[in-house]
């Protein structure tokens, strides 16, 4: 155990390129930049979140922004629309075409704002589809809701379209694996909006 006192002179000097630490007549440089140290840092932190996600798994995360991508195209696409209306003057008869128009706006105004919110919370809990049916809704929930006449709206977890037309796989090189045999098809522009050009 020392009896006597110590004293340690440190004395620190930064400039814009390097940090140095003079203590005792001998001078100490650090040539790491801050930006470099900050770099490592975020690389870590990076490291970290991969390797929580990697551990932890994460197909609910996917499948919830993978299906709110799909929700928040709605508004694009059109398919509610198109099956309410299809759907209202089947059953209703042709005159109950606003009927149709706006239960159509109803649904795919409520699909794309459900699929802004998986967007956004996709890494949050819960993961699972909002207002899917528990059970069946006759004749079909393009056109009827749980409750009447208010509230109940529930929707298919996946993307509808009328039956007159369901789009198929996209014309191009990705699902054409037997082009150079010189047969192959698939829908061209299968997003847009009544688009019904198929090469067969």
């Amino acid at each position: 155990m020392p009896t006597g006192s110590s004293k340690c002179n440190l004395e620190f000097q930064e400039t814009s390129t390097q940090r140095c630490f003079t203590a005792g007549g001998f001078r100490v440089t650090c040539t790491h930049h801050l930006k470099s140290l900050l770099t490592m840092r975020s690389a870590l932190s990076l490291l970290a979140v991969v390797g929580i996600i990697a551990l932890t798994g994460c197909a609910g995360p996917e499948n919830k922004f993978g299906r709110g991508i799909n929700n928040m195209t709605e508004i694009v696409r059109a398919g509610d629309m198109n099956r309410s209306v299809e759907q209202t003057m089947l059953w209703d008869g042709p005159s109950q075409l606003p009927t149709g128009i706006a239960r159509g706006f109803t649904r795919t105004v409520t699909r794309t704002g459900i699929g802004i919110y998986e967007v956004i919370t996709f890494p949050l809990p819960p993961y699972g589809p909002l207002l899917t049916p528990k059970s069946r809704l006759y004749p079909d929930p393009s056109m009827r809701t749980r409750k009447y006449p208010w509230g109940g709206l529930e929707l298919p977890e996946h993307p509808v379209f009328p039956d007159s037309y369901q789009p198929g796989y996209p014309a191009g090189p990705l699902f054409e694996t037997d082009e150079s045999m010189g047969f192959s098809g698939g829908d061209i522009a299968p997003s847009f909006p009544g688009s019904k050009f198929r090469i067969h």
